[in-house]
């Protein structure tokens, strides 16, 4: 069902998962009408998390968001799967070696993990960023090659905004290592475990509604974790035909309204 307004839908819900890049902000600057969504849940005592496949923990994504003009006060706290993969790190004995792939001058936050730059010296392929378009996907088949170590995907996203366009995000780097023979666990959605995390968050409340830009991730892991999904035709949707989305929303709108 196409709607115009979130508002529409306000009556049905108890709580909001509602994703980062390509909805709220493309990664410069606030989407038009986004703070009007955020403003109205919250006035309306509907409490909103931030759900984002980032391989930065919440801290960083959270400062991000308040930089760029989001009020702390419109969201209950962001869950990235950068954090869970932090826990799930942190709290492993011993807390392993990881060779990371990220965005050159990027820092993941993860210390106390161990980053090292050769992978013969580490215990674990830490995929949390892709350098792309400067890093090409054949330069990382070359990297990858031969790599045998168990890897972590923090951001399961195929595709991320650029100023460049669309390139390759870390999903897509993580699916190449698994073609080429590497086992990857994933972390973020559409798997389960992060949206158990985010509605924890929330106080679990029962009637939870997904804002998301991707079929993929967005739409597939909600629908996978039993909430109603609204697809906003931005980000990695803009230019899509709403009639042939796959998996389908239950709601899309062209642009973020309140």
């Amino acid at each position: 069902m196409r709607v115009d307004r979130v508002s529409s839908l306000a009556d049905d819900i108890d709580g909001v998962l509602i994703d980062q890049f390509g909805v709220i902000h493309d990664g410069r600057a606030l989407y038009p009408g986004a703070l009007d969504v955020l403003e109205g849940l919250r006035a309306r005592g509907i409490p909103v998390a931030v759900l984002t496949n980032s391989g930065k923990r919440a801290a960083a994504n959270r400062d991000r968001l308040i930089q760029l003009g989001v009020p702390r006060d419109t969201f209950v706290d962001v869950v990235s799967s950068g954090e869970v993969a932090w826990t799930r790190l942190t709290t492993t004995v011993p807390i392993p070696r990881a060779w990371v792939i990220g965005r050159d001058g990027d820092d993941y936050g993860f210390a106390p993990v161990t980053f090292v730059t050769d992978p013969r010296d580490a215990d674990i392929v830490l995929i949390l960023g892709s350098n792309a378009p400067a890093t090409s996907m054949d330069e990382y088949r070359r990297r990858l090659q031969g790599v045998r170590l168990p890897a972590l995907c923090c951001n399961p996203d195929t595709q991320m905004l650029t100023r460049h366009g669309l390139v390759p995000a870390p999903g897509a780097i993580a699916a190449l290592y698994e073609e080429l023979g590497g086992h990857v666990t994933w972390i973020g959605k559409p798997h389960a475990a992060i949206y158990a995390d985010a509605v924890a968050r929330l106080g679990h409340p029962s009637r939870v509604l997904c804002i998301g830009d991707s079929t993929a991730h967005d739409v597939a892991g909600a629908r996978r974790a039993g909430h109603r999904t609204l697809l906003v035709m931005t980000g990695v949707s803009e230019g899509l035909d709403a009639a042939a989305l796959d998996p389908c929303p239950d709601y899309w709108m062209e642009t973020l309204r309140w």
